[in-house]
């Protein structure tokens, strides 16, 4: 019975999260350039990875394949194209070492009409080597390398050295009196004093944290509407992953 709940819970996820996108494709020769919907994305950890996607209408219509004269370019290159895959449709990408600041994408119509969309933005990162994450304390103070501009979002994701048990005393017992196991990873939301340069959060998340060394490092995102689209719009965004710095959590 547990492994058929496991199979289901798993199903439903999968439902969610390409239920309500399309993973259907179309010729972009098939369809009026008014009606195609741009998006595209940025996505920083070790290196800097890119890609564009277009549909039909809006964020959840069919994916469209681009076909010449259409085409799309990041930074003056041509794109790699992914064409019809099973869970995303057709989408493009492009990827560098290193982080990269900038990032211009160039998407041209079936009429050879071209839309320039830029977007730019600065690593952020934590500014010390580690640190010391006290359940005692009201809040901790963790200082970053800049402040945040509008419409970008922090948070700060901590994760245990420690191996986390293959079970804990409620994954096996539906019993909720049975307490539960401590956490391992924790995302921590909080206040940005730009001014200061710094992230202050509640201690309340880490309360149920387990003692010990751990890794604490940033998550960074911001979507915007692109400058030049048609019609139906579109999206432009980035996600950042900072360096990971050592942290210690006490009591």
């Amino acid at each position: 019975m547990k492994k058929i709940s496991s199979i289901l819970a798993v199903a439903i996820l999968v439902f969610i999260a390409f239920g309500c996108r399309s993973c259907e494709t179309i010729d972009s020769s098939k369809l009026d350039p008014s009606e195609i919907y741009q998006e595209y994305s940025v996505t920083v950890s070790d290196n800097t990875a890119v890609s564009a996607e277009f549909r039909v209408s809006g964020s959840t219509g069919t994916t469209i394949a681009l076909v010449a004269p259409s085409k799309v370019e990041h930074n003056g290159r041509a794109m790699n194209e992914h064409l019809r895959t099973v869970f995303a449709g057709t989408y493009y990408s492009a990827e560098n070492d290193g982080f990269v600041d900038s990032h211009t994408f160039v998407f041209t119509d079936n009429s050879g009409k071209q839309y320039r969309n830029s977007i730019e933005f600065e690593p952020i990162k934590i500014a010390t080597d580690s640190i010391n994450l006290s359940k005692g304390a009201r809040t901790i103070v963790i200082p970053l390398s800049r402040g945040l501009v509008d419409g970008e979002s922090l948070l700060a994701q901590l994760v245990s050295d420690l191996e986390q048990p293959k079970s804990t005393p409620n994954s096996l017992n539906s019993n909720t009196d049975v307490p539960a196991g401590p956490d391992y990873s924790n995302d921590f939301a909080g206040a940005v004093d730009n001014n200061a340069k710094s992230l202050t959060i509640d201690t309340e998340r880490l309360r149920n944290f387990v003692v010990g060394k751990a890794k604490i490092h940033l998550s960074l995102t911001a979507t915007r509407r692109p400058a030049n689209v048609g019609l139906r719009g579109g999206s432009i965004s980035y996600s950042l992953r900072s360096p990971a710095v050592a942290a210690n959590v006490t009591n």
